[in-house]
């Protein structure tokens, strides 16, 4: 892995040192004077305008862009049963489009368990259903909920599947299009007048009514779905040597509905914030130049300001930003250890900066999840988040995120739940990886344990597909990331060599560019199911494992060869099979022509 130079741990130092404590406090509890803040509010506008001053004091020139979003702000619900008895139970609406109006409706209740969900007839019903399913780990939403339309449900009582407390109801969403809809996507969102969470416990008295049958209650919604323009400030560090790439640290403002938000997100606004402050107090030492985005439309926008910003500005993120840092959740109480780091490129500058501080050794990885303004997959950026997590025990695993805090997406996530050491910590974490991305001279990038954990996952899909083997298969793109292993292996070795000796600017530029651009060949067939201007919707998100080919598993599911639906699912395939497998022979390309180019300078 590339390390910092003597010099750049030395400015390391300098920059951990001059992080506050004060000034922390400080900004976490004036920023949480602002919260719940939900996008398009008087409360929003207030904390854009706090994030302004503070940028300014700190030395920043901030931009305030303005941007149309299509947000479906919850504001109430209400769920009273009227028989077989008469009881009101607590609950909150999901951030979804319908919306029943003051009167609600009323219906009858029928209990649908999670595998007959989709296809037990619930016409004209209110449905009561698990938020756990057994096909998402993100519970019951789109393509279910779209389907329950389809088949006519009245509404939808969902049953929050926290069985660590059990009496909370963490704020949810049915969200299926990322960022604005389009009139290509418009008809994934659902339209359902009322989809309200409940407790686990309120839940399990209403499955028992359910199943004895005659059940009815009076449901009611609001929800306000409506375009609004909203403020999204941003500023820049210019770096001393290669000002015109970047690295973009990043995280939103606005905070679940009814919720104070203190680790998601008024944490990380706050982190941000002060990195902002440290890093400029040193700007003329960094090589190359870091944008800190707030972004708005996060919890009810459907991620509207990261993917607006990668809309507007996708030639400038396409070919000069060196990676995305989220930092959203930092700080939470009790979040004294690290979980598994995304199979990434960067996973070792992740690992190597956690150890670095904290001396705890990340010996995990997992795919990418869904969650935290994902919003650049199609173009390819590098993906990070070094945020600490409660250790299990403490860790609510049905959450995400808040550090694996029950708090999350609730009520009760104020000030107390936050912890000001363990976000001083935080912030030393993604400071030092922000410096090994913006001051080593060779983008700190390893394709190894990448490309190791996408052809393991590729050869696991293939296992489970088996049996359509000799009808459809992923044995050319396998054969190509078997290829791009080996390749990324010699890559580093290069690399290394590179390292350990004196070379010309030229070779460190072509080294870079090579790096650079085997991310944008290989994340976004990885990660996404759109074009590389596009945005995926969130069924995908980064969380399914090429989303392309994996529809291979479905192809396996079904009974028979000659049917109609195998043969259209079979032509799909063969031509996103064709797309990943392109995106790896690009890359592998790429790599042989600059080992030639390295090995001929040394040479």
């Amino acid at each position: 892995m590339i390390r910092l130079s003597g010099e750049n741990q030395q400015l390391l130092h300098e920059l951990e040192k001059e992080i506050s404590k004060d000034e922390l406090d400080k900004n976490w509890k004036r920023f949480m004077k602002f919260t719940p803040i939900h996008s398009g509010s008087r409360r929003e506008k207030k904390a854009v305008e706090f994030i302004v001053r503070k940028l300014e004091e700190y030395g920043l020139v901030p931009q305030i862009f303005h941007y149309d979003a299509y947000l479906s702000d919850p504001k109430w619900a209400e769920l009273v049963v009227l028989e077989p008895c008469t009881m009101e139970i607590q609950c909150t609406p999901y951030r979804q489009v319908g919306t029943t109006g003051a009167g609600g409706l009323e219906g009858e209740v029928i209990y649908i368990c999670p595998e007959e969900i989709g296809r037990a007839e619930c016409r004209n019903k209110i449905v009561l259903a698990e938020q756990k399913t057994s096909g998402d780990w993100m519970g019951l939403r789109y393509p279910l909920t779209l389907k329950l339309q389809q088949m006519g449900v009245k509404g939808i009582i969902v049953i929050e599947q926290d069985t660590f407390v059990s009496t909370i109801i963490h704020q949810r969403a049915d969200f299926s299009v990322s960022g604005n809809p389009t009139p290509d996507n418009l008809h994934l969102i659902q339209t359902i007048p009322a989809i309200v969470s409940v407790s686990n416990k309120d839940g399990q008295i209403l499955k028992t009514l359910a199943k004895q049958g005659h059940m009815r209650v009076r449901l009611t919604s609001i929800v306000e779905t409506r375009w609004k323009r909203l403020p999204l400030p941003v500023a820049e560090i210019k770096g001393s040597k290669n000002p015109e790439q970047f690295i973009l640290v990043n995280g939103h403002v606005d905070t679940p509905p009814f919720s104070p938000g203190v680790t998601d997100n008024a944490s990380g606004v706050v982190a941000i914030l002060e990195l902002s402050r440290v890093l400029n107090s040193h700007r003329e030492k960094l090589d190359r130049s870091i944008r800190f985005a707030f972004w708005t439309a996060h919890e009810i926008g459907r991620y509207g300001g990261s993917t607006w910003y990668n809309d507007r500005f996708w030639h400038d993120l396409r070919y000069y930003c060196i990676g995305f840092l989220n930092i959203d959740s930092p700080g939470a109480e009790g979040a004294t250890t690290y979980r598994a780091a995304p199979i990434a490129e960067v996973r070792d500058a992740v690992f190597d900066s956690i150890k670095a501080v904290t001396g705890i050794e990340v010996e995990t990885s997992r795919w990418p999840t869904r969650a935290g303004d994902s919003s650049f997959w199609g173009t390819g950026i590098p993906h990070a988040s070094t945020v600490s997590a409660r250790p299990e025990g403490l860790y609510d695993p049905f959450v995400n995120y808040s550090g694996g805090g029950w708090w999350w997406h609730t009520a009760w996530a104020t000030l107390d739940r936050g912890d000001i050491n363990i976000l001083y910590t935080d912030i030393k974490v993604n400071l030092n990886y922000i410096l090994r991305m913006t001051n080593c001279r060779i983008l700190p990038m390893n394709f190894v344990p990448y490309a190791e954990g996408m052809l393991k996952t590729l050869e696991e899909i293939q296992k489970k597909a088996d049996k359509v083997r000799s009808y459809f298969n992923l044995y050319p793109v396998i054969e190509k990331a078997a290829d791009f292993k080996d390749l990324a292996a010699l890559l580093e070795e290069t690399v290394k060599r590179v390292e350990a000796c004196e070379v010309s600017e030229d070779v460190i530029e072509t080294l870079n560019y090579c790096i650079m651009w085997v991310s944008r060949h290989i994340n976004p067939v990885a990660h996404s199911d759109a074009e590389k201007t596009a945005q995926m919707d969130m069924e995908t998100f980064g969380a399914r494992p090429f989303p392309r080919i994996h529809g291979i598993l479905k192809l396996a599911d079904m009974p028979l060869h000659q049917s109609a639906e195998f043969k259209l699912l079979q032509t799909k395939l063969l031509r996103e099979r064709n797309y990943v497998e392109d995106g790896f022979h690009l890359a592998n390309e790429l790599i042989r022509k600059t080992l030639a180019q390295v090995e001929k300078s040394l040479s």
